[in-house]
C-alpha cells in the first residue's frame, strides 16, 4: 500500500517542472494546508470520492474557485498514481463541486471615480489608479510596466510582463501579452509618470526599486480613501471591473474588443461576468421602440 503523501510529494516534484514558480508555491501551499492534514497518512487506494467529499464540503472559509483549485491539485495526484497503475481509477472524477451563487461584481460609479481620483496625493498611487482605471490591467501588469512598454508616438501600452513577491514573470496567459491604447485622460499621467525618473521601469519605491507588490497602495491609501469618501470596501481590482463594465456599458468597445483590452482568450468571461452586470441596468431601457415597423 502508498501513502498519498508518496504521490502528493511526486506530484510537486514534476510540477516543479512545469509551473511558474508562483504556481507551484500555490500548489505547495495547497498541499501542505489542505490537503496534508486530511490525507497525509491514508493509503491512496483506500480515498474514496465519499472521503473526498466529506473533505470538501468541511471548507466554509474558502469559495467556489479556491474549491475547483483545491480539486485540481487533487486530481493532478490521484492522476500520477494512476498513470503508475496503483490505483484504477481517480476518484476525484466522481466529485462534483456543490452549487454557490457566484458574488456579483459591483464597480464603482463615475462618480466614485472622481472623488477617489481626486483624494490620491500620493504620486505613485494616483498614477496606478488612472492606469488601473482607464485600462483595466490587473495590479501585477501595472507594477511591470517599463519605460520601454510606452510607444508615445502611437499611444500604446505594450503589456509584456507581471511582477510579484515572486519578482518579474512573464503574463498570466499568452493573450495577457496585448496592446492598450492610450487614452486621452490617461496621457498626462503617463507622460508625467515616464519623466518622473530616470529608472527602467515605471513604478519604483522611494529605494529606487521596483514594486514587487501593491499591498502598499493598498494599506496605506487605498482603505483609507474609501473610508473616508464613505464608500463602500471593495478591492483595487474592482478597478478592473470598473474600466470594463463602463467600456461595454457606454457602447465603446464590443465584447470581442473589450476582451483583446482585458487579455482574455475569448469573450466566455466577458458574457459570464460583465454582460450579465449590465443587463440588469433597466431603467435607461428605451420603452419607446418599435420592434417591427
Amino acid at each position: 500500500m502508498t501513502k498519498f503523501s508518496y504521490y502528493s510529494s511526486l506530484f510537486l516534484e514534476f510540477k516543479k517542472h512545469e509551473l511558474k514558480f508562483s504556481t507551484y508555491d500555490k500548489y505547495s501551499n495547497i498541499i501542505r494546508d489542505r490537503l496534508n492534514p486530511t490525507f497525509k497518512d491514508m493509503n491512496i487506494q483506500d480515498i474514496k470520492p465519499s472521503d473526498i467529499k466529506r473533505w470538501l464540503y468541511s471548507f466554509d472559509d474558502v469559495g467556489g474557485k479556491s474549491k475547483r483549485i483545491y480539486l485540481g491539485v487533487l486530481s493532478g495526484i490521484f492522476q500520477e498514481a494512476l498513470f503508475d497503475d496503483v490505483i484504477e481509477k481517480n476518484p476525484v472524477r466522481n466529485v462534483r463541486l456543490p452549487k454557490h451563487d457566484t458574488e456579483k461584481i459591483k464597480p464603482f460609479t463615475a462618480d466614485e471615480v472622481k472623488r477617489i481620483m481626486s483624494l490620491a496625493d500620493n504620486d505613485n498611487y494616483r498614477f496606478y489608479l488612472a492606469i488601473a482605471f482607464y485600462t483595466g490591467m490587473r495590479s501585477g501588469e501595472i507594477i511591470g510596466l517599463k519605460k520601454s512598454d510606452i510607444d508615445l508616438n502611437n499611444n500604446i501600452i505594450k503589456v509584456q510582463r507581471t511582477r510579484s513577491r515572486y519578482g518579474e514573470s512573464s503574463p498570466k496567459t499568452k493573450y495577457s501579452i496585448r496592446d492598450i491604447p492610450i487614452i486621452e485622460l490617461l496621457k498626462p499621467y503617463i507622460l508625467e509618470l515616464y519623466n518622473l525618473h530616470d529608472h527602467e521601469y515605471l513604478f519604483v519605491t522611494q529605494y529606487h526599486k521596483p514594486y514587487n507588490t501593491t499591498n502598499v497602495f493598498q494599506e496605506q491609501f487605498w482603505k483609507p480613501s474609501l473610508k473616508e469618501l464613505n464608500i463602500s470596501y471593495r478591492r483595487p481590482y474592482n478597478a478592473r471591473h470598473t474600466y470594463a463594465t463602463n467600456m461595454l456599458y457606454n457602447n465603446l468597445v464590443t465584447p470581442v474588443q473589450l476582451a483583446q483590452l482585458l487579455g482574455h482568450a475569448n469573450t466566455q468571461m466577458v458574457f459570464d461576468v460583465y454582460v450579465n452586470y449590465i443587463e440588469n441596468f433597466n431603467s435607461n431601457f428605451d420603452r419607446s421602440i418599435e420592434i417591427y415597423k
